[in-house]
């Protein structure tokens, strides 16, 4: 934590960049409360990093200081990009699942579509579940969960919404179907 440490690691990271000296910059910068000069020395050690679980491992790390800070459109966006390295990643899948399910309250209009982001919530934990048999166990019980909160058949009936789509404004801009009864 001495400044003039991570003044050497900085300039060896000018000289000779790599992708292990920007991940730890990050890391620095990131104790430091300096969030923005953390993301971009994370981000320049995604580029230089060869190896995709290596890369898919720093954007997870990323997606989950997003997540966190409660900026889930931007952690959404780096689960995404850590999976295009690492698509047996469950629980990046897990991850956007829980975000969605945290969202429900604030992502719809009225009751029936807030119940409904639960239908978006446990189709990402199924697929942690498809994705990553280590987690498989955990990944169905979190989706049959969010089921169980999602609209009933009565609701359903009741609403008349069978078959329709419900599109959710917020930083999901996402859509779900209504399943038919």
């Amino acid at each position: 934590d001495d400044p003039l440490f991570v003044k050497i690691v900085e300039q060896k990271n000018m000289l000779e960049p790599n992708a292990d000296t920007a991940f730890y910059l990050g890391i620095l910068k990131e104790k430091a409360g300096q969030a923005s000069e953390a993301l971009s020395y994370y981000n320049q050690a995604v580029e230089l990093e060869t190896d995709n679980f290596a890369k898919s491992k720093i954007l997870f790390k990323i997606a989950t200081n997003f997540k966190n800070k409660g900026q889930y459109g931007q952690a959404r966006s780096y689960y995404m990009k850590s999976l295009k390295f690492n698509p047996s990643l469950g629980k990046a899948y897990l991850a956007i699942s829980a975000m969605y399910a945290k969202s429900a309250n604030n992502c719809g209009t009225d009751v029936f579509s807030k119940r409904a982001v639960y239908w978006l919530a446990a189709d990402m934990a199924s697929k942690a579940a498809r994705v990553d048999g280590s987690i498989a166990g955990t990944a169905n019980s979190t989706a049959a969960s969010y089921r169980g909160r999602a609209p009933s058949k009565a609701d359903i009936f009741q609403e008349g919404k069978q078959g329709q789509k419900i599109t959710f404004g917020c930083w999901i801009g996402s859509s779900v179907t209504v399943p038919t009864l």
